[in-house]
Order: C-alpha cells, then structure tokens, then sequence
C-alpha cells in the first residue's frame, strides 16, 4: 500500500490558545485528536488530548480545522464541556450543538406547515443554526411541548421524513435525506484505503404503509379536518427490492406501518411512505471504511470505493457503481499513525 502522498496539517483553537502544525504559530503541544459526527445518536463532539499548560474553562470555543492537502477545512466547531487533567496532560471534551440541543425545552404549535420550517424553527429556538433541511411532508397540525428536549422533537420529525439529523464541521445542524446520484468521494483500494469492512444486511422492514387522516384526498382540501371511515385516500404504499430499488403502490412480505394523524392528504403520505423506503434502501450495505485523513467528507455524502481486484470478496458485495451512503465519521490524528478518517456506513 502506498504512503499518504501529503502531510496532514491542523489548527485546534480552544478559547484563545492555538494548537497548530506550524510551529511559529503555535501556543500549545497537541498529541493526540478524535473528532466525531455521527447520524446515529446523533452526536458531535471531540476529544483534545493536549501536554502540560493552562487548562480552558468549560463553555470556551473551540474549532478544529485539517488540512490533507487542499486548503484548511473546519471539521469540528464547539465548547469545552470538561478538562481531566493526566499525568503528562490535559484531555479536552468538547461537544457540538447537539449538546446544545439535548439541553433545551421548547414549545410551540403549529398549523398547515411542511416539516422543514418546524425543523428548522426548533433549531433555532434552541440557538443552533439550521443547515441543510429537508422539506418532509406537510403537516395539519403539529405541537410541540416541554419534557421531551429539542433534540427529541428533532429525532421525531427527522423519523417521520426518512431523513438523518448531523452536524457539519461548522456546527450547522443538518436534516436530509439520503442522497442520489454519483459519489461525492472515491477511494481507490490499494492507495488510499488502510481498512475495509462491509456487508450487506437484510432489513426487518422490506416495505412501509404509512396511514393518515381526514377526508381531503375524499372530499377536498376544506375537510381535511373530517374524520373519515374511509382512508383510503390517505394511505400509501413503497417497498424495496433486494437491488436497493424503491418501488411506490407496492408492499412486500415484511411491511412496517405507520401511523401520523397529522398527514391529511394523500400527497403526505405518498412523500413519507417513499422517503422511509428510501432510508431504508440507503441502508442495505453497511460496514466501515478507513482512509487517509479526508476532511471534506461528512455525515450523508455518498463515497465509492474504486480498484477492487476481480476476485476481491468486497467486489462481490458491491455492485458497479454502487455509492455507500455515510452515517459517521470519525477524524484521528496522533503520533503513532498520523491522520486518518474513518467512515461508517
């Protein structure tokens, strides 16, 4: 396997102490560090291993940029939650908006909206900054009370639209759903990939029904309110073949139903049933992938693996062309095996 071609270079600014690859700049010695964005929690946060100096105070800022070899790239933004002091040094615990997120109770109610501007509200309520929102169904009704925080409503309304909920190196909280088309990155076996692991997984659900309410598919969008008995009108229907292709008006051997007052129009429904197959079809190869530090890559982006040997137990997996579909990604820099970005799927 051949080395990496370039040096990684990196900024860690904690408060108003620099830890940097350029010496001339640099304020503390860094040794180690983990960078985290994941769908799956979702989570944001970063561990700063650092040697002997002043400790920063819980609540200050903190940004972490690489640099692989095409301009320095934020992959990290920030605050302090904790500092534990060790026997050589200091280890920082810095956690993203998702924190911010997790803490906040808001409240609200909403009427005849899609879900994106609920998302993107409560995002803001809670004082994090919306990035890339889906548009989901629209919604009759919508309320959102104190108990559950905002990340819980988040989770709710990201579930209902098929999307994921992560967030980007400069903190911006993001809502999508899975992406299509070509890879927004390639990785080519044998040169730049130093761990592989994938398999395809057969999932619970090969289909999803999703039921709504009211009579406005039936008798107009002014009896949207009506409570029908017969809801046909607003119901759909996809499934997923083993090829990840989604096919809408058909149900397979293993539905998943669902059930949402607030969708009163057969379009709604339509929009959930084909977004939760897709989600579901973006998920039928999983496993990890470790490469030479790459920066640009996060959660949601579509990667490929090229260079495959014919005959390669992986090639057999993944069919021409296939693009696997990110969840996690997790940037480690240290001294025993420099910078490398771990991708998991």
């Amino acid at each position: 396997m051949k080395a990496a071609a370039n040096h990684t270079a990196f900024k860690v600014q904690i408060g108003s102490a620099l830890a940097s690859s350029t010496a001339s700049e640099s304020q503390r010695q860094l040794l180690q560090l983990r960078v985290d964005l994941d769908m799956d929690g979702p989570s944001a946060h970063c561990f700063i291993e650092l040697a002997d100096g002043t400790p920063p105070a819980p609540g200050d800022a903190v940004e972490v940029k690489l640099d692989a070899g095409d301009g320095m790239q934020a992959v990290f933004t920030g605050i302090v939650a904790c500092v534990e002091a060790g026997a050589t040094g200091q280890t920082v615990l810095a956690h993203g908006a998702f924190a911010l997120l997790g803490q906040s109770e808001v409240e609200g109610a909403y009427e005849s909206v899609s879900a994106d501007f609920i998302v993107k509200d409560l995002i803001g309520k809670a004082g994090a900054t919306p990035g890339t929102v889906a548009k989901g169904p629209d919604l009759a009704a919508w309320a959102v009370h104190r108990g559950p925080t905002a990340l819980g409503h988040l989770r709710q309304l990201a579930t209902l639209c098929g999307a994921g909920l992560f967030a980007d190196g400069a903190g911006k909280i993001h809502c999508a759903v899975p992406k299509t088309g070509s890879a927004d990155h390639r990785f080519k076996f044998g040169e730049t990939i130093t761990h592989l692991a994938v398999q395809k997984i057969a999932p619970a659900f090969d289909s999803v029904e999703v039921w709504g309410e009211g009579a406005a598919s039936a008798k107009g969008a002014d009896k949207a309110h009506w409570l029908s008995t017969d809801l046909s009108g607003v119901s759909a229907k996809a499934s997923v073949a083993a090829d990840g292709t989604v096919q809408t008006g058909k149900l397979g051997a293993r539905p998943l139903r669902l059930r949402e007052g607030a969708l009163r129009s057969g379009e709604a429904v339509e929009a959930v049933a084909k977004a939760w197959a897709e989600s579901l079809a973006a998920r039928l190869v999983r496993g990890s992938l470790e490469v030479f530090a790459a920066p640009k890559v996060l959660p949601g982006d579509l990667v490929a693996i090229t260079g495959l040997p014919d005959g390669h137990p992986a090639a057999a997996l993944l069919r021409q062309g296939q693009v696997l579909h990110v969840r996690g990604v997790r940037h480690v820099l240290d001294r025993q095996r420099g910078a490398l970005t771990r991708l998991t799927f």
